[in-house]
C-alpha cells in the first residue's frame, strides 16, 4: 500500500474515533441532568469496586459517575446540586427476602411476646391477661414471640395450652414461637375446628397427647392462621405508605416481598397508581408445601399499565421444611438432647420436583425455604432434575441456604448449578445460642458459613426475613456488623467465617440484586442503572468492625429523589 494511502487511512480512523467520542460526549452533556450529588465518597459496588466523587441523575437513572469536575460540568441552570460534604454513598440496600405486610401487621396488632421485651413465660401470660381485659370475648389475641423461645425464656419452655386458658378464658389465643410453630389455647382450638385425634389440617401439623387430645402445639400452621387475610384497606395503607416509610428510613430502596397469594388483588391495584418510594419485587405463596397453588401461574401477571421498575411479580415460594430454631428443620442426624427428632418435611421429593418444573415453565423464580441439610439436598436435587427435563438455566434459589448447616457437597452442587442463595447475616447475632442448643456445639460450628460460600464461588444475597417477630433484623447495619465481626449472643462465633466489609456490602447490594435477577438495573452505582442510593454517617471502609453496628442512614435516594432524610422530611413527590 502506498505510504500516502496509509497516512490517509490512519487519519480517517482517528477522525472517526474522535468523532464518535465527541458524539458520545455531546449526548452526555446535553442530557437533561436533573440532580447531581457531589463531593461524596461513592462506593459504586461495580465489578471493580470503584470509588468516585459524584453522580448525575436524569429520568430516575444514573447518567454519569466520576470525579466532581467530570460530573458537575454537566450541570445546567435547572440542575439541582446536592453537596454531600464528603459523606459515604452506597447503592440503595436491597432487602432480598421479607414479609413486609406481616411485619407491619404484627407491629400494629399483636401482643409483643419477643424475648427481648418478654423474658419469661410468666411475663407472656401477664401480657395476655392484660390484653384480655381490653378485648371483647371471642375475639382472637395473637402474641408474636421470638424464634426459639424455648431456649430464651427463663423457664426454658413455651407456655402451655392450660396456662393460656387461665390467662384468657374467654378469648382464643395464639402464641407464635417464631413463624413456624404456635401454641393455641382451648378456645383457639375450638375456633380453628381442631378436635380430638386430628393430626393435620390443611398442611398444619397438630400436636396430640397420648390420648389423642390436641396439646395446643401447631407446626407450619400458616394456612389456618386466624389473621392470614389482612383486610384490603389495611393492605393498601401498608404497601402504599407504611412499608415504604419504614424500609426507606433504614436505607432500603427495594424489597423482595414474599406475600400470600390473597394479597395480589391489592398489589395489582396499586401497581397502576402513583409510584411509591420503595420498589417491590414480589413472590407469592399459598401454603408451606405449595399444595394450594393455582394450576396455572398466568394469573399472576400485573396490569399492562404497571411499571416493572416499581412492581414486578418474580417468583413462587414453598417451604421444603420447617425451621431449625424450633427444631423443625429437616436434618439427617437427630437434634441434640433427649428429644432428638429429625424435623419435618412439608412435601416429598417428587412433589418438589414437579413444582420446580412448573415454576420454571412459567418463567418465574422458584424460591425454596430449606434450613436443614435434608431439605437443602432435596432442593438441589429438584433444581437439577428440572433443568434436565426442561432445559435452560432458570432463576432458582434456596432461602436461608446453609445458615444452620450444610451437607458435605452442598456448596459444590449449588455452585455447579449456578443457583441463587439468600441469607440473613443478623441471625448470627440473634440465633447462634439456640443453634448450639438445638444442634450441639460441634455441629453448630458449621452454621453461617458465609466465608465458605463466597470462597466456593457463590454470591450470597441478603434479606432481612423480617416478619415483625424480630424487628431488629430490619436494621441493615446489624447484618453488616454480624457478617464482618461475627459477634453473636454467645460471643464471637466461628471468626474464620467472617467476610470483609466490601463483601458484606455486596451481599446487601449487587449480590442481592443478582439473586433476584435484577442486577442489570439495581445493586450498583453505574451509568444506566436506577438512581437508588443511600448516604450513611461514616466511611464504612475506614472504621473498626465494632463500629459498624452504630452506623446511621442519613439520606435514602430512590430514582434520584431523596425520599428519607434523618431528622427531616422526605422530598415531596415530583
Amino acid at each position: 500500500m502506498p505510504m500516502q494511502h496509509l497516512r490517509f487511512l490512519l487519519a480517517l480512523s482517528a477522525f472517526v474515533v474522535i468523532g464518535a467520542a465527541h458524539r458520545s460526549l455531546s449526548a452526555e452533556e446535553t442530557a437533561p441532568v436533573e440532580v447531581i450529588y457531589h463531593h461524596a465518597h461513592v462506593l459504586t459496588m461495580n465489578r471493580d469496586n470503584a470509588v468516585c466523587e459524584a453522580v448525575a441523575v436524569a429520568g430516575g437513572r444514573i447518567v454519569k459517575v466520576g470525579t466532581n469536575v467530570e460530573v458537575t460540568r454537566l450541570a445546567s441552570a435547572n440542575t439541582r446540586m446536592v453537596d454531600l460534604g464528603g459523606k459515604t454513598v452506597l447503592p440503595g440496600f436491597i432487602d432480598g427476602h421479607a414479609h413486609p405486610s406481616r411485619a407491619v401487621r404484627m407491629t400494629e396488632k399483636y401482643v409483643d411476646g419477643r424475648f427481648g421485651t418478654t423474658p419469661s413465660v410468666t411475663a407472656v401470660l401477664a401480657k395476655i391477661s392484660a390484653r384480655t381485659a381490653q378485648t371483647p370475648p371471642g375475639q382472637w389475641i395473637i402474641v408474636a414471640g421470638s424464634s426459639s423461645s424455648q431456649t430464651r425464656f427463663a423457664e426454658r419452655r413455651l407456655p402451655t395450652r392450660g396456662e393460656i386458658d387461665a390467662a384468657a378464658p374467654a378469648n382464643p389465643v395464639m402464641f407464635l414461637n417464631g413463624a413456624h410453630e404456635a401454641v393455641v389455647n382451648t378456645a383457639g382450638l375450638q375456633s380453628l375446628s381442631i378436635t380430638k385425634g386430628m393430626h393435620e389440617l390443611k398442611g398444619a401439623r397438630i400436636g396430640l397427647d397420648a390420648q389423642g387430645e390436641p396439646t395446643g402445639v401447631i407446626q407450619e400452621g400458616m394456612v389456618i392462621f386466624p389473621d392470614l387475610r389482612i383486610p384490603d384497606q389495611d393492605l393498601r395503607r401498608y404497601y402504599a405508605k407504611v412499608i415504604p416509610e419504614q424500609w426507606n428510613a433504614h436505607g432500603y430502596t427495594s424489597v423482595y416481598a414474599i406475600t400470600p397469594l390473597q394479597e395480589m388483588g391489592v398489589l395489582r391495584e396499586l401497581a397502576t397508581q402513583d409510584a411509591p418510594t420503595l420498589r417491590y419485587t414480589i413472590a407469592v405463596f399459598t401454603d408451606p408445601g405449595g399444595k394450594f397453588l393455582p394450576p396455572s401461574f398466568e394469573g399472576l401477571s400485573l396490569p399492562s399499565g404497571s411499571d416493572a421498575n416499581w412492581y414486578r411479580v418474580a417468583g413462587v415460594k414453598v417451604w421444603a421444611d420447617s425451621d431449625v430454631p424450633m427444631r423443625g428443620g429437616a436434618v439427617s442426624e437427630p437434634y441434640a438432647g433427649p428429644n432428638g427428632g429429625h424435623g419435618l418435611l412439608n412435601l416429598s421429593q417428587d412433589e418438589l420436583d414437579v413444582l420446580a418444573s412448573r415454576v420454571q415453565g412459567a418463567g418465574l423464580q422458584f424460591l425454596v425455604h430449606a434450613t436443614g441439610d435434608r431439605a437443602t439436598a432435596m432442593a438441589l436435587t429438584a433444581f437439577e432434575r428440572s433443568r434436565a427435563t426442561a432445559g435452560g438455566k432458570p432463576l432458582q434459589r434456596i432461602e436461608h441456604f446453609g445458615e444452620f448447616m450444610l451437607g458435605s457437597d452442598d456448596l459444590l452442587r449449588a455452585q455447579r448449578l449456578g443457583i441463587g442463595v439468600n441469607v440473613q447475616p443478623a441471625w448470627i447475632a440473634t440465633l447462634a445460642n439456640s443453634t448450639i442448643e438445638n444442634l450441639g456445639a460441634e455441629r453448630a460450628r458449621g452454621a453461617f458459613r458465609f466465608r465458605s460460600m463466597i470462597d466456593a464461588g457463590l454470591e450470597p444475597g441478603f434479606g432481612t426475613d423480617v416478619t415483625g417477630i424480630v424487628l431488629e433484623t430490619l436494621d441493615p447495619f446489624l447484618h453488616l456488623w454480624a457478617a464482618v465481626a461475627r459477634t453473636s449472643d454467645v460471643g464471637t462465633f466461628v471468626p474464620a467465617q467472617a467476610v470483609s466489609v466490601t463483601e458484606a456490602l455486596r451481599m446487601m447490594t449487587i449480590w442481592a440484586a443478582r439473586a433476584q435477577g435484577e442486577e442489570d438495573s439495581k445493586g450498583s452505582i453505574e451509568v444506566g442503572k436506577l438512581a437508588d442510593m443511600v448516604v450513611i454517617s461514616e466511611d464504612v471502609t475506614a472504621i473498626a468492625p465494632a463500629a459498624l453496628r452504630a452506623l446511621k442512614v442519613l439520606k435514602t435516594i430512590v430514582g434520584g429523589r431523596v425520599v428519607y432524610e434523618a431528622g427531616g422530611q422526605a422530598a415531596p413527590a415530583s
